[in-house]
């Protein structure tokens, strides 16, 4: 009996020996593979800054390189391993845009970087690909959406520090550089509302910038020149596109002195200061076309 016990328990020992081996061999090789691709991908990690052409205008544009660890599966003790992979911010600086976030695939061998948007259904005019070669320190190629190619980005090493993106200090100047966005289109805009070929009457939009929280909005309000008391004055809320070409004010005003579901849609593009386009309201439809100046 004591035979059999002494045998069973040196079966268990060698069996745990064994187990301790392949976790230790399997814990080698991961940190192996972190270590190689951590070398791969940290000769191109990085912020990078430069131009997208897009054949009739040029963007400011800040792309930044990290890597990450994503969980890639289990060990034989049931804990986690990962894997390095290597991550993109894009953003536009001038005119200002949130960061999109983006996928990479880079090949040492032929220099290439693919770029995919981590967005599983961007928009038609979002950025979905960028193929791109980098050159010692400068990444160019094609930038494409859905609806075809966007432009040609070339950017060039800024700083080699290995961290992701959105910090504190990011959000704080995005934030910053929007405000300056709108600060610079804030003020008075006048005009004739234009109906069947005639004025039919003078209207004021007057837009300024605001705060939620961190967030500068783009709020304002509309008048009529023929309406002092304000019956018709609307309160507006402002969608300022300034990555499209030329920019798209739209905007969307509801009444200041009645609770109603009115709601007037004013659609327009903003060059040098004219607001030009039309609007509408969910009550009569069609209301007319306008071009405002900035007066202040």
């Amino acid at each position: 009996m004591l035979k059999k016990l002494i045998l069973i328990l040196g079966v268990l020992s060698l069996t745990a020996c064994a187990f301790d081996q392949d976790t230790s061999k399997s814990d080698a090789k991961e940190a192996e593979e972190r270590a190689r691709l951590l070398s791969k991908y940290n000769s191109v990690v990085g912020t990078y800054a430069g131009k997208l052409s897009t054949g009739n205008s040029e963007k400011d544009i800040e792309l930044t390189l990290f890597t990450l660890e994503e969980v890639d599966s289990q060990n034989q003790n049931g804990e986690d391993t990962n894997r390095v992979v290597l991550r993109a911010n894009y953003k536009a600086i001038n005119p200002a845009s949130a960061g999109l976030n983006l996928r990479v695939r880079y090949i040492p061998e032929t220099s290439e970087l693919i770029f995919t948007n981590e967005n599983k259904t961007p928009g038609p005019d979002d950025v979905h690909t960028i193929n791109a070669k980098i050159a010692g320190n400068t990444i160019e190629g094609q930038v494409k959406s859905l609806s075809g190619l966007v432009g040609v980005l070339k950017v060039s090493l800024q700083s080699a520090e290995r961290q992701k993106p959105g910090s504190d200090n990011q959000e704080h100047e995005y934030y910053e550089r929007l405000r300056e966005q709108y600060e610079a289109i804030a003020g008075t805009y006048t005009g004739a509302n234009i109906k069947g070929g005639k004025a039919t009457f003078t209207f004021t939009i007057t837009l300024q910038v605001v705060k939620e929280g961190k967030v500068p909005k783009l709020i304002g309000r509309f008048d009529r020149a023929d309406d002092p008391a304000g019956s018709v004055s609307l309160y507006l809320k402002v969608n300022y596109q300034t990555d499209l070409n030329p920019p798209v004010l739209t905007i969307t005003g509801t009444s200041i002195q009645h609770s109603s579901d009115y709601l007037a849609t004013f659609d327009g593009t903003l060059v040098n200061g004219e607001y030009k386009g039309s609007w509408q309201n969910n009550k009569q439809g069609f209301q007319g076309d306008f071009t405002l100046k900035k007066v202040q």
